[in-house]
């Protein structure tokens, strides 16, 4: 018998085709016509017809036509829009997030948290995927390179957004699933803030209100310590944000830096907008910051908001420029002053800590409030937001003060 010439031995096996299959002989590939869920013309095609066949050899593997044939019918079944499963992740994201924009007004702190997300996502290989293609396995792979670099709460908030995409993807059918439904992490490996002891807070505080170089900032960061205002609150506060008379101060806005423009935003939630009172010691603070405050030039700094309403009347503003500050300006203040105290104090010093740790500090001082006079004053909408994440435990021996203190008005009564 004849040896078969090479042009036949490269050509498959005849193959019974079902209905819409056919062979291209000059692609050498197997293609499935049909009409998508629109009535739009399409066609898929491999190198093999069934799994089980032989890959023409130098040829790239892929599944089979018929693997792609029962995808497809499950698409068709469920009225899969073929473009949008053809998005990659990251524009998902950015039509959800439109979509998003339009429904309701977020804050600019979650603006900027979902641009971070973006960006993170981008630089892994499931952003830029086609959504119909991405299985739970990539889900897992990129949360798997995600915990070698980012903690727990990060990748949790990443998470969220992700998820909510592909939900918004299957409510625009152009996916049945949600790969990423069982994807979770644990957020036990992020750092909690720890508030600053009593103890350190009295010293950093008598050092900021002696030393010569520290003394501006002494009655800022007291107040900070002493009313658990946020930064952006603080920066935000106007003259007549402060009631000496009943000793009161109004929170109902906040100034931050957005674009390198100081711009006035409402606070950060509805239940930010309260009134914080003054212990005597903030009131001391606010008498000083009052009489002393003067502006260069008797010319008010301004700011607006973003629709345009101007604000003026800033109590805090920049030691020399007498220009209104924002978070920036008080967490170099705040270093500059921690420094200087531990250079005079290195045989004791304190650790090193951000603006809002004086929060943290002053939730955890006043957790002998009742808790619902303390979520109030944070501005919390929930209780376990103040008690979980704000409210530190007290030190050890702190504990056995307060406990014997406890325990001998029981035995008294």
């Amino acid at each position: 018998m004849a040896n078969k010439t090479k042009s036949e031995k490269n050509k498959p096996k005849r193959k019974t085709l079902r209905a819409d299959e056919y062979y291209n002989s000059k692609t050498k590939r197997y293609e499935y016509h049909y009409k998508d869920a629109l009535g739009k013309e399409r066609v898929v095609s491999s190198y093999r017809l069934e799994p089980t066949d032989q890959l023409p050899k130098g040829k790239r593997s892929g599944k089979s036509l018929r693997e792609k044939e029962a995808e497809l019918k499950v698409q068709l079944e469920n009225n899969i829009d073929m473009d949008g499963a053809k998005l990659t992740l990251l524009e998902v994201i950015d039509r959800y997030l439109k979509h998003l924009y339009n429904r309701k007004e977020l804050t600019h702190n979650t603006k900027v948290g979902y641009n971070t997300t973006i960006k993170t996502l981008a630089q892994y290989k499931l952003g830029h995927m086609e959504i119909g293609k991405i299985k739970p396995e990539h889900c897992e792979e990129w949360l798997s390179d995600m915990k070698k670099k980012h903690r727990g709460s990060s990748i949790q908030t990443q998470i969220s957004l992700i998820k909510r995409s592909f939900e918004y993807a299957i409510d625009y059918d152009y996916i049945v699933k949600n790969p990423f439904r069982r994807i979770t992490t644990d957020k036990s490996d992020s750092k909690k803030m720890e508030a600053i002891s009593i103890r350190d807070m009295q010293r950093f505080l008598e050092f900021c209100s002696k030393d010569a170089h520290s003394a501006h900032c002494y009655d800022m960061i007291y107040v900070l310590f002493w009313t658990g205002l946020r930064v952006s609150e603080l920066c935000g506060l106007t003259l007549d944000n402060i009631d000496m008379e009943n000793h009161l101060i109004r929170v109902e806005k906040q100034l931050q830096c957005i674009n390198h423009t100081h711009v006035v935003l409402p606070t950060k939630t509805i239940n930010g907008t309260r009134y914080v009172p003054m212990t005597d010691g903030v009131y001391e603070c606010f008498q000083r910051i009052l009489k002393n405050r003067y502006i260069m030039g008797d010319i008010e700094p301004v700011c607006y908001d973003e629709k345009g309403k101007a604000y003026e009347g800033f109590v805090f503003l920049a030691t020399r420029s007498r220009k209104t500050i924002v978070r920036s300006h008080v967490e170099e203040y705040l270093q500059n002053c921690i420094k200087r105290f531990n250079n005079a104090n290195s045989d004791n010093p304190i650790r090193k800590f951000e603006p809002h740790i004086c929060r943290h500090t002053f939730a955890t001082n006043m957790q002998g409030l009742p808790p619902k006079t303390l979520q109030y004053i944070l501005g919390h909408g929930n209780i376990v937001t103040t008690m979980n994440n704000y409210v530190s435990a007290k030190p050890s021996e702190q504990q056995l003060v307060e406990i014997n203190l406890l325990a001998a008005s029981i035995n008294t009564n």
